[in-house]
């Protein structure tokens, strides 16, 4: 007998044999899932969460590889858990870090909170007064001081009658733009909480904060699930263009991982995901269009022109999102073309105008943003330097999780790599920073040479009569896929792509002001992947100039920061809006010279450190 799976946030629904696992039903239905153990349950990379149906108790390979509070969630490995009864489950692995990972902001945050809280008493009506609950609510705010409230969120005017008596007419607002989005009894009222989005091409970051005084309370981040139609934003875009129903598809599937993310947020700080009452996103121009169903066409063709260039706001629930419901959702210009509004956050957040001297500021994704300060005049640039630096195009890569290789450090010539993992578990695969410091310590041992050819027969390295030769990084006996974990020819062409792509795009931008690298006071490597590569293997692979190390800083997600700042204070909201204008936007190919440097910039250093 067959039993219905359905799979979130995809939308997708397969019937699968009784019996048989999440993992076979996955695979029937086309749904991404990592399996790279084989589903021996050891690598830990087809977890999911159960959202209805019966939930199995939990092996012991489960045990020894979720938490308690994951296994308390229903978390399970797709591998290990046979389907039986008809079952919804998520696949989207959410990461959630407290509130040391949020970084901060340089500077003070201005005090004027997007979202303001006003509590008063309402004088019941009478027949002398029989005023209507909504002019008697907006009058008593008015009494209490501030400006003017026109208009009141027509949810909450819906439950308004019912609320103001419920809670003895004492009750605590809350208030943006004019208009009364929340009303809530003054005796324990919860705090107003907002949401700060990163929307990554590869990973998107969910940033909570308390509104009333920008406290960030934690971070979480997931896969970007639109990786299923396409690793990068271009395959995305023309899927979404392929059939009238694909672009809502899209949309609905990212929809959804911001929703999980809101409510995983909210549930981590024992609060509700109505506490939210808004929400900023920031992303790329295409990650920005897919968001809102805009159509792409000429955004992907010259002269490479958005559908929507400046800020919108829209109601949560226009978009289906289950927070507050008179909650917004507030997308901040983008700057051109490609270059979107993650871009301005991180300019926001640096305030590279406001420095002097040649400063360079640069997102590191599968879309990688630059930003060029020359005494605070800015240029940006985008390079589609694709995932393989993020893992996603190695057949071993992995996102930073558990048993995900780090850290490589090589020692000598003959000498065995010696490598870290996340949380010392048995590796799973190899994330992005060590994909940097293995390309690092390849070259620099001479397992590859300045062009990224594997050298056949130095030790390690696995002939392939068609040259896509292999080389064994780790022996499968020190892993936890029960086989030896390699990287390919074409894996490392992959990575040279990429780190190419980024160095001509900073080259190219350097000479058109005509500024020497020697010249670069500051380079600031912005986003989760950039913030934790070592600088060192940075420098080794040629991805950045020459740059002395002590002018390489890196500040983590700013884009997820700059995002946070614009979410707390309409100040923050201004400035970026004039940023959007004051950034100048180069489209690379019609550059001179480009092609040439980004041949160039693929193959390594002669000489490494």
């Amino acid at each position: 007998m067959k039993r219905a799976v359905s799979f979130e946030p995809w939308g997708t629904a397969v019937e699968i044999e009784h019996g048989k696992t999440l993992l076979d039903a996955a695979q029937a239905a086309g749904v991404p899932i990592g399996a790279v153990c084989g589903g021996r349950g050891t690598c830990g990379k087809c977890r999911v969460r159960i959202l209805s149906g019966s939930t199995p108790p939990a092996t012991e390979a489960e045990k020894d590889i979720l938490s308690p509070s994951a296994l308390q969630r229903a978390e399970r490995l797709a591998c290990r858990t046979p389907v039986t009864d008809p079952v919804t489950v998520e696949i989207l692995q959410i990461s959630a870090q407290g509130k040391r990972e949020a970084a901060a902001p340089e500077y003070p945050t201005p005090a004027a909170p997007v979202i303001q809280r006003r509590t008063v008493s309402v004088p019941p009506p009478t027949l002398e007064d029989p005023v209507d609950d909504d002019a008697n609510l907006r009058a008593a705010l008015g009494r209490a001081g501030g400006a003017e409230i026109p208009s009141i969120d027509y949810h909450v005017a819906q439950a308004l009658p019912t609320l103001l008596r419920a809670a003895g007419w004492h009750v605590t607002t809350s208030i943006r733009s004019g208009e009364v989005i929340s009303v809530q009894p003054a005796h324990g009222a919860r705090s107003s909480l907002g949401l700060a989005v990163d929307l990554g091409t590869t990973t998107i970051a969910a940033y909570l904060h308390r509104l009333d005084d920008g406290e960030p309370l934690s971070v979480s981040t997931a896969a970007n699930p639109l990786s299923t139609y396409g690793a990068d934003i271009i395959t995305r875009m023309t899927y979404a263009m392929r059939a009238p129903g694909n672009g809502p598809q899209l949309q609905r599937v990212l929809l959804k991982a911001v929703s999980a993310l809101a409510g995983n947020a909210a549930e981590e700080q024992g609060c509700a995901r109505e506490d939210i009452e808004e929400i900023v996103a920031v992303g790329n121009s295409g990650m920005h269009h897919l968001f809102l169903d805009l159509p792409g066409r000429y955004l992907m063709s010259a002269p490479f022109v958005p559908a929507l260039r400046g800020a919108i706001s829209i109601k949560a629930r226009e978009l289906g999102l289950p927070i507050s419901p008179g909650a917004y959702v507030y997308l901040p210009p983008l700057v051109g073309g490609f270059i979107g509004s993650d871009l301005l956050a991180v300019a926001l957040s640096v305030r590279l105008d406001r420095k002097p001297g040649v400063r360079l500021a640069m997102d590191i994704g599968t879309n990688t943003e630059l930003l060029l300060s020359v005494d605070g005049r800015l240029t940006s640039c985008s390079t589609a330097s694709g995932p393989a630096l993020e893992g996603a195009a190695l057949k071993y890569g992995t996102m930073a999780m558990n048993g995900a290789i780090d850290r490589v450090q090589a020692t000598k010539p003959g000498a065995p790599f010696l490598f870290h993992t996340i949380g010392d578990r048995a590796a799973v695969g190899i994330c992005g920073s060590g994909i940097i410091d293995l390309l690092a310590g390849m070259h620099r041992l001479g397992v590859i040479d300045h062009t990224g050819r594997l050298q056949v027969g130095f030790p390690g390295v696995i002939a392939d009569p068609g040259g896509n030769h292999r080389y064994v990084v780790m022996d499968a006996a020190d892993t936890a896929l029960g086989v030896d974990l390699t990287i390919s020819q074409t894996e490392i062409r992959a990575i040279q792509l990429a780190k190419g792509a980024i160095r001509a795009g900073i080259d190219t931008l350097l000479a058109e002001q005509g500024i020497d690298p020697e010249r670069i006071d500051e380079v600031s490597i912005a986003g989760a992947f950039g913030g934790h590569i070592d600088v060192q293997s940075v420098l080794a692979i040629g991805l950045l100039p020459p740059v002395p190390r002590d002018r390489i800083r890196q500040i983590g997600n700013a884009a997820g920061v700059g995002a946070g700042l614009i979410l707390v204070s309409e100040e923050e909201r201004r400035a970026a809006a004039e940023l959007s204008v004051a950034i100048g936007y180069r489209e690379l190919a019609r550059q001179e010279g480009f092609l040439h440097r980004f041949a160039r910039s693929q193959w390594l250093p002669r000489e490494t450190e």
